[in-house]
């Protein structure tokens, strides 16, 4: 009788997991990549049928590639798979599970393996509801290496793709592409297809030379154009755009405009900024989006700042009123910082300032003749005509700085911020930035035995009831990595 009983119940301890309630077994291979989801069919008849229920499909090319063996075979074997596994995959759909919360799909721009792809996800949109569809397209060519003549050969294709799929594309909420050039009436015709989309993404696209991109849209709520050569983009009718990342514009003259954007609120500017170009007064940048919160300004760690420090009349301080955050990201070392306090002064309602500050080296161009060749600046920083000028601010709270450094011109400038805002309550310096083909740069963060004696140098002779913190970057707290690397 014991004997007997024994080996159920070691069976029962064995199968405790199949035994939990179907929502949870699903939460949990929800949580797993496609392909591992898909195997745990085979685990027992409880789990059988669990892939087909799943409300979160993510099927990305990378998990079917070798990074090591990423060539033409590879590509084409894994943009197979992945065609494979969505025909198997949405076949197989429970059909009384009618919503697919998320569904994203990641891969190659080649032949006919995005057409089947395209019919595929048609086919199950037409059939149950899905709330997120995602597609981001890719091609064999690294930007860095696309000519005219891939542009042009990629754009094609991707019409002929869109052209053949007009339901799939009539269901995505998102988009990614890249590499593409346009005639000069394929975005609208895209636009118009994609009714449902929220959230565009256009890398290294144009429609040729010195072309002006326009864009309307009913739904779209974030919009990003990175290094995209259109002498201007303008934004006529977006009734709920939020968010905008605009990165490597051509023209300095006036690159961006907006026209109906009631709800905008959020802009990321990126750019390399090169001898020949102009500085930009954000005040003309902005002038038509007086409600931006949340402003970032990217600089690639170069020696030339692309923002014109302004000294504001009246008539343009309207643009930075309702300001509340500003991160200013990949400042170039050992260059003064002083400039960035016209931001201070222009906007009375900021609450947090972030900034960090790096010589990326492993990102940017270090050799002297490449960087002459291609009109790089060797210009040292940015000055502002009222830096001198005394003046406090009411409503700054927090200041974070990464890539810390005890040097003067930083250890000046922490004092200088200090100074001015008067109800400041928190100072965070951070140890530099690094990635992982840079983590042996040596650092010149104050070690702990010095970090008192740092913080009374800089405070010395001031009244501040603000708290310094000086954090390693292997403890960076979320609230900060969220918004240091927002958007």
């Amino acid at each position: 009788m014991v004997n007997d009983s024994c080996p159920k119940q070691e069976d029962n301890r064995d199968d405790r997991l199949s035994n939990l309630p179907e929502h949870i077994l699903l939460t949990i291979i929800d949580r797993l990549d496609i392909r591992e989801a898909a195997r745990t069919s085979v685990l027992s008849g409880r789990w059988r049928h669990l892939p087909s229920m799943l409300s979160q499909l993510v099927i990305s090319v990378w998990d079917y590639l070798d990074a090591s063996k990423c060539d033409n075979d590879g590509i084409v074997r894994g943009n197979e798979a992945v065609v494979k596994a969505t025909k198997s995959i949405l076949a197989r759909r429970d059909l009384s599970r009618n919503t697919i919360q998320f569904l994203c799909m990641t891969f190659f721009l080649r032949e006919d393996d995005p057409t089947s792809i395209g019919h595929a996800v048609a086919h199950v949109m037409a059939t149950q509801k899905v709330e997120i569809a995602e597609f981001s397209i890719l091609t064999e060519r690294h930007n860095m290496y696309c000519d005219d003549d891939d542009l042009v050969i990629y754009g094609r294709r991707f019409m002929l793709f869109f052209d053949a799929c007009p339901n799939a594309f009539g269901g995505l909420t998102r988009l990614n592409i890249e590499n593409l050039r346009f005639g000069e009436s394929d975005i609208p015709n895209v636009l118009n297809t994609c009714k449902r989309l929220n959230h565009l993404r256009l890398f290294n696209c144009d429609s040729g030379s010195w072309t002006m991109l326009q864009v309307e849209h009913v739904q779209l709520s974030e919009l990003a154009i990175v290094n995209c050569s259109f002498e201007r983009v303008e934004l006529n009718s977006l009734q709920k755009l939020t968010r905008i990342v605009f990165e490597g514009w051509i023209s300095f003259e006036d690159p961006l405009s907006f026209g109906y954007v009631p709800l905008f609120d959020t802009v990321s500017l990126t750019n390399v900024s090169l001898s020949w170009h102009k500085m930009i007064k954000l005040s003309k940048f902005l002038r038509r989006t007086p409600s931006v919160t949340r402003l970032k300004l990217g600089f690639n760690s170069e020696k030339q700042i692309w923002v014109q420090p302004e000294c504001l009349t009246e008539s343009l301080a309207h643009v930075f009123h309702q300001i509340s955050f500003v991160n200013l990201t990949d400042m170039p070392e050992r260059y003064d910082l002083t400039w960035t306090l016209f931001i201070l002064k222009a906007a009375p309602n900021l609450k947090e300032l972030y900034m960090s500050v790096w010589d990326h080296l492993c990102e940017m161009k270090t050799d002297a003749e490449e960087r002459k060749s291609l009109s790089y600046s060797e210009n040292k920083g940015a000055q502002w005509e009222s830096s001198a000028t005394a003046f406090q601010h009411q409503s700054l709270i927090t200041l974070a700085i990464f890539g810390f450094q005890a040097r003067d011109y930083m250890m000046n400038y922490v004092r200088r911020v200090m100074e001015t805002a008067v109800n400041l309550k928190d100072v965070f310096l951070y140890d530099r930035l690094t990635c992982e083909k840079c983590r042996s740069i040596p650092s010149r963060f104050p070690p702990k035995w010095k970090q008192d004696c740092l913080e009374k140098f800089i405070t010395n002779g001031i009244k501040s009831s603000a708290t310094m913190h000086f954090q390693t970057f292997g403890y960076l707290r979320p609230d900060h990595a969220d918004k240091l690397w927002f958007l």
